[in-house]
Protein backbone atom coordinates (compact mmCIF):
# COMPACT_ATOMS: atom_id res chain seq x y z
CA UNK A 1 0.00 0.00 0.00
CA UNK A 2 1.33 3.73 -0.60
CA UNK A 3 2.59 5.20 1.70
CA UNK A 4 0.84 8.89 1.45
CA UNK A 5 3.47 10.85 3.41
CA UNK A 6 6.24 9.58 2.45
CA UNK A 7 5.17 9.67 -1.40
CA UNK A 8 4.71 13.41 -0.83
CA UNK A 9 7.88 14.03 0.73
CA UNK A 10 9.73 11.74 -2.30
CA UNK A 11 7.49 14.18 -4.74
CA UNK A 12 8.91 17.26 -2.87
CA UNK A 13 12.33 15.90 -3.05
CA UNK A 14 12.26 15.24 -7.23
CA UNK A 15 11.09 18.40 -7.44
CA UNK A 16 14.34 19.66 -6.24
CA UNK A 17 13.06 20.63 -2.29
CA UNK A 18 15.43 20.01 0.04
CA UNK A 19 12.39 20.13 3.02
CA UNK A 20 9.47 18.54 3.67
CA UNK A 21 7.17 18.37 6.81
CA UNK A 22 3.71 18.75 7.84
CA UNK A 23 1.61 20.64 10.23
CA UNK A 24 -1.80 20.03 11.97
CA UNK A 25 -4.53 22.13 11.44
CA UNK A 26 -4.72 22.22 15.50
CA UNK A 27 -1.39 24.40 15.05
CA UNK A 28 -2.91 27.43 13.73
CA UNK A 29 -5.90 28.15 16.11
CA UNK A 30 -3.83 31.42 16.86
CA UNK A 31 -3.70 32.56 13.48
CA UNK A 32 -5.25 36.11 11.97
CA UNK A 33 -8.61 36.25 11.20
CA UNK A 34 -8.71 35.57 6.84
CA UNK A 35 -5.83 34.00 7.09
CA UNK A 36 -6.11 30.41 8.71
CA UNK A 37 -5.63 27.73 6.24
CA UNK A 38 -9.61 26.90 6.54
CA UNK A 39 -10.00 30.26 5.34
CA UNK A 40 -8.47 29.87 2.84
CA UNK A 41 -9.23 25.54 1.80
CA UNK A 42 -12.45 24.48 3.96
CA UNK A 43 -12.21 21.62 5.28
CA UNK A 44 -8.54 22.02 5.39
CA UNK A 45 -6.73 19.02 7.69
CA UNK A 46 -2.57 19.56 6.95
CA UNK A 47 -0.36 21.83 6.00
CA UNK A 48 2.61 20.81 4.15
CA UNK A 49 5.26 22.97 3.87
CA UNK A 50 8.41 22.41 1.42
CA UNK A 51 11.89 24.49 1.79
CA UNK A 52 14.58 25.20 -0.41
CA UNK A 53 17.93 26.42 0.32
CA UNK A 54 19.75 29.61 -0.98
CA UNK A 55 23.01 28.92 -2.53
CA UNK A 56 25.97 29.68 -1.07
CA UNK A 57 27.46 31.12 -4.59
CA UNK A 58 24.35 33.42 -4.38
CA UNK A 59 24.57 34.40 -0.98
CA UNK A 60 27.91 34.93 -1.02
CA UNK A 61 27.37 38.25 -4.05
CA UNK A 62 25.90 40.22 -1.27
CA UNK A 63 28.99 40.00 0.55
CA UNK A 64 30.63 41.37 -2.72
CA UNK A 65 28.30 44.26 -3.06
CA UNK A 66 28.40 44.77 1.05
CA UNK A 67 32.07 44.45 1.82
CA UNK A 68 34.06 45.01 -1.95
CA UNK A 69 31.49 48.03 -3.49
CA UNK A 70 30.21 45.40 -5.72
CA UNK A 71 26.66 46.87 -6.33
CA UNK A 72 26.17 45.31 -9.43
CA UNK A 73 25.78 42.04 -8.43
CA UNK A 74 23.02 42.54 -6.37
CA UNK A 75 20.82 41.76 -9.12
CA UNK A 76 22.45 37.98 -9.01
CA UNK A 77 20.94 37.54 -5.16
CA UNK A 78 17.84 39.22 -6.35
CA UNK A 79 17.32 36.88 -9.24
CA UNK A 80 18.47 33.61 -7.51
CA UNK A 81 18.05 34.19 -3.80
CA UNK A 82 15.00 36.42 -3.78
CA UNK A 83 12.45 37.26 -6.43
CA UNK A 84 12.49 34.72 -9.33
CA UNK A 85 14.16 31.60 -9.20
CA UNK A 86 13.51 30.21 -5.70
CA UNK A 87 10.02 30.65 -5.65
CA UNK A 88 9.56 29.43 -9.22
CA UNK A 89 11.55 26.29 -8.26
CA UNK A 90 8.86 26.31 -5.28
CA UNK A 91 5.91 27.30 -7.20
CA UNK A 92 6.51 24.14 -9.08
CA UNK A 93 6.94 21.88 -6.56
CA UNK A 94 4.14 23.05 -4.63
CA UNK A 95 2.12 22.20 -7.86
CA UNK A 96 3.60 18.27 -8.47
CA UNK A 97 2.98 18.53 -4.59
CA UNK A 98 -0.72 19.35 -5.41
CA UNK A 99 -0.88 16.94 -8.07
CA UNK A 100 -0.05 14.40 -6.67
CA UNK A 101 -2.52 14.69 -3.49
CA UNK A 102 -5.53 15.24 -6.01
CA UNK A 103 -4.37 12.27 -8.28
CA UNK A 104 -3.50 9.46 -5.88
CA UNK A 105 -6.44 10.73 -2.71
CA UNK A 106 -9.33 12.04 -4.00
CA UNK A 107 -8.72 15.13 -1.71
CA UNK A 108 -8.50 18.41 -2.34
CA UNK A 109 -4.89 20.73 -2.73
CA UNK A 110 -4.29 24.48 -2.67
CA UNK A 111 -0.79 25.71 -3.19
CA UNK A 112 -0.37 28.86 -1.71
CA UNK A 113 1.57 32.01 -3.16
CA UNK A 114 5.21 31.88 -3.03
CA UNK A 115 7.47 34.87 -1.99
CA UNK A 116 7.34 38.25 -3.53
CA UNK A 117 6.56 38.19 -7.37
CA UNK A 118 3.03 36.61 -6.50
CA UNK A 119 -0.31 37.78 -5.78
CA UNK A 120 -0.97 38.47 -2.07
CA UNK A 121 -0.24 36.38 0.66
CA UNK A 122 -3.15 33.68 1.76
CA UNK A 123 -1.43 32.69 4.97
CA UNK A 124 1.87 33.51 6.38
CA UNK A 125 4.55 31.20 4.65
CA UNK A 126 6.78 31.15 8.00
CA UNK A 127 4.61 30.67 10.41
CA UNK A 128 3.75 27.74 8.64
CA UNK A 129 7.70 26.65 8.55
CA UNK A 130 7.52 27.04 12.25
CA UNK A 131 4.36 24.94 12.48
CA UNK A 132 5.52 21.73 10.42
CA UNK A 133 8.63 21.79 12.43
CA UNK A 134 11.44 22.99 10.08
CA UNK A 135 12.87 25.73 12.40
CA UNK A 136 12.13 28.42 15.18
CA UNK A 137 12.37 32.44 14.27
CA UNK A 138 14.94 34.59 14.55
CA UNK A 139 15.08 37.54 16.27
CA UNK A 140 14.95 39.41 13.12
CA UNK A 141 11.53 37.25 12.62
CA UNK A 142 12.77 35.09 9.73
CA UNK A 143 12.70 31.75 9.88
CA UNK A 144 15.98 29.75 10.79
CA UNK A 145 16.64 26.07 10.46
CA UNK A 146 19.30 24.30 12.03
CA UNK A 147 20.97 23.42 8.68
CA UNK A 148 20.80 26.60 6.57
CA UNK A 149 19.69 29.49 9.17
CA UNK A 150 17.84 31.67 7.19
CA UNK A 151 19.35 31.30 3.89
CA UNK A 152 16.11 29.24 3.16
CA UNK A 153 12.77 30.25 0.81
CA UNK A 154 9.24 27.73 1.97
CA UNK A 155 6.44 27.18 -0.10
CA UNK A 156 3.05 25.52 1.12
CA UNK A 157 0.55 23.07 -0.08
CA UNK A 158 -2.99 23.17 2.07
CA UNK A 159 -5.12 19.94 1.95
CA UNK A 160 -7.80 18.33 3.12
CA UNK A 161 -5.96 14.89 3.44
CA UNK A 162 -5.39 13.91 7.20
CA UNK A 163 -1.58 13.37 7.45
CA UNK A 164 0.40 12.29 10.09
CA UNK A 165 1.82 15.77 11.26
CA UNK A 166 5.94 16.13 12.16
CA UNK A 167 6.90 17.11 15.31
CA UNK A 168 7.47 21.18 15.89
CA UNK A 169 11.60 21.37 16.10
CA UNK A 170 12.73 20.89 19.64
CA UNK A 171 16.52 20.73 18.99
CA UNK A 172 19.28 22.94 20.15
CA UNK A 173 17.89 26.89 20.51
CA UNK A 174 19.20 28.62 17.57
CA UNK A 175 18.85 32.22 17.95
CA UNK A 176 20.19 33.68 21.12
CA UNK A 177 19.37 37.42 20.60
CA UNK A 178 20.87 38.23 24.45
CA UNK A 179 24.28 37.41 23.47
CA UNK A 180 24.52 38.04 20.11
CA UNK A 181 23.17 40.54 17.90
CA UNK A 182 24.30 40.50 14.54
CA UNK A 183 20.94 40.78 12.77
CA UNK A 184 20.56 44.22 14.65
CA UNK A 185 24.39 45.23 14.18
CA UNK A 186 24.19 44.68 10.39
CA UNK A 187 20.87 46.17 9.80
CA UNK A 188 21.61 49.30 7.32
CA UNK A 189 19.04 51.22 9.06
CA UNK A 190 18.21 50.04 12.17
CA UNK A 191 15.47 48.39 11.63
CA UNK A 192 15.21 45.92 13.79
CA UNK A 193 15.02 46.62 17.60
CA UNK A 194 17.60 45.36 19.68
CA UNK A 195 16.98 42.54 22.31
CA UNK A 196 15.31 44.06 25.41
CA UNK A 197 15.09 47.60 23.45
CA UNK A 198 11.35 47.29 22.98
CA UNK A 199 8.96 44.83 23.90
CA UNK A 200 9.33 41.38 21.80
CA UNK A 201 6.68 40.23 19.67
CA UNK A 202 5.09 36.96 21.01
CA UNK A 203 3.88 34.37 19.22
CA UNK A 204 2.58 31.03 20.46
CA UNK A 205 1.93 27.84 18.92
CA UNK A 206 1.31 23.97 19.19
CA UNK A 207 2.67 25.14 22.73
CA UNK A 208 5.39 26.87 22.37
CA UNK A 209 6.23 30.12 22.65
CA UNK A 210 8.77 32.36 20.34
CA UNK A 211 9.85 35.92 20.32
CA UNK A 212 11.55 38.33 17.94
CA UNK A 213 12.05 41.68 17.32
CA UNK A 214 9.79 44.85 16.61
CA UNK A 215 10.60 45.86 12.85
CA UNK A 216 9.98 48.97 11.23
CA UNK A 217 8.83 48.31 7.96
CA UNK A 218 9.28 51.62 6.66
CA UNK A 219 12.77 52.00 7.62
CA UNK A 220 13.46 48.13 6.55
CA UNK A 221 11.74 48.82 2.97
CA UNK A 222 13.75 52.00 2.53
CA UNK A 223 16.99 49.21 2.22
CA UNK A 224 15.04 46.59 0.68
CA UNK A 225 14.29 49.43 -2.20
CA UNK A 226 17.37 51.09 -2.23
CA UNK A 227 15.99 54.33 -1.53
CA UNK A 228 19.23 56.76 -1.23
CA UNK A 229 22.64 55.95 -2.48
CA UNK A 230 23.98 55.23 1.09
CA UNK A 231 21.84 52.17 0.23
CA UNK A 232 22.37 51.12 -3.15
CA UNK A 233 20.59 53.37 -4.53
CA UNK A 234 21.10 55.41 -7.84
CA UNK A 235 20.15 58.10 -6.25
CA UNK A 236 18.84 60.08 -2.67
CA UNK A 237 15.28 59.48 -3.04
CA UNK A 238 14.77 60.45 0.67
CA UNK A 239 16.26 63.27 2.81
CA UNK A 240 16.10 61.88 5.84
CA UNK A 241 16.64 58.70 7.83
CA UNK A 242 13.66 58.97 9.45
CA UNK A 243 10.88 59.54 6.89
CA UNK A 244 6.95 59.95 7.47
CA UNK A 245 5.44 57.18 6.21
CA UNK A 246 3.99 60.13 3.28
CA UNK A 247 7.70 60.75 2.69
CA UNK A 248 8.62 57.08 2.04
CA UNK A 249 5.29 56.38 -0.16
CA UNK A 250 6.69 59.69 -1.92
CA UNK A 251 9.83 58.39 -2.31
CA UNK A 252 9.10 54.95 -3.65
CA UNK A 253 6.50 56.32 -5.92
CA UNK A 254 9.95 57.94 -7.91
CA UNK A 255 11.84 54.75 -7.49
CA UNK A 256 13.26 53.36 -11.10
CA UNK A 257 10.92 50.50 -12.39
CA UNK A 258 13.22 49.27 -15.15
CA UNK A 259 14.96 46.49 -12.76
CA UNK A 260 11.99 45.35 -11.16
CA UNK A 261 12.00 42.12 -13.25
CA UNK A 262 8.79 40.18 -12.22
CA UNK A 263 8.05 42.47 -9.21
CA UNK A 264 6.23 45.87 -8.53
CA UNK A 265 8.79 46.78 -6.36
CA UNK A 266 12.50 46.03 -6.77
CA UNK A 267 12.60 44.60 -2.86
CA UNK A 268 16.00 42.55 -3.02
CA UNK A 269 18.40 45.21 -2.72
CA UNK A 270 19.14 44.37 1.26
CA UNK A 271 19.31 40.95 2.79
CA UNK A 272 22.49 41.88 4.83
CA UNK A 273 20.78 40.54 8.79
CA UNK A 274 19.64 36.83 6.29
CA UNK A 275 23.37 37.05 5.09
CA UNK A 276 25.47 37.63 7.81
CA UNK A 277 23.36 35.21 10.95
CA UNK A 278 25.61 32.88 12.00
CA UNK A 279 22.69 29.94 12.20
CA UNK A 280 22.88 26.92 9.32
CA UNK A 281 27.27 26.64 9.74
CA UNK A 282 27.76 29.85 8.78
CA UNK A 283 31.37 30.11 9.58
CA UNK A 284 32.50 27.55 7.92
CA UNK A 285 30.78 28.07 4.57
CA UNK A 286 31.47 32.17 4.61
CA UNK A 287 34.10 32.88 7.11
CA UNK A 288 36.41 30.09 7.07
CA UNK A 289 36.57 30.63 3.15
CA UNK A 290 37.28 33.78 2.77
CA UNK A 291 33.84 34.87 1.09
CA UNK A 292 32.94 36.95 3.81
CA UNK A 293 34.75 38.97 6.64
CA UNK A 294 31.53 39.50 8.74
CA UNK A 295 29.95 42.07 10.46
Amino acid sequence: MMNIKQSIIETARNAGMDMCKIAGIDRFATAQSGMHPTDVLPGCKSVIVIGVRLLDGIVQANFRAFENGRGDLKGLYGTYGYSTLPNFELTYACYAVAQFIERNTGEAATPCSTGPMTNGAQISIRHAAVAAGLGEFGWMSIVLTPEFGPRNRFGVILTTAELEPDPMYDGKKLCNPESCGICTNACPTKALSKYGEKEARVVEMGGKRYEYCHIDMIKCSMALMALTKELGGREDLLSTDDPTPKEFFEAQKKARTDDVGLQHVASWHCGRCLSYCPVGNWGAKFKATGLSKGV
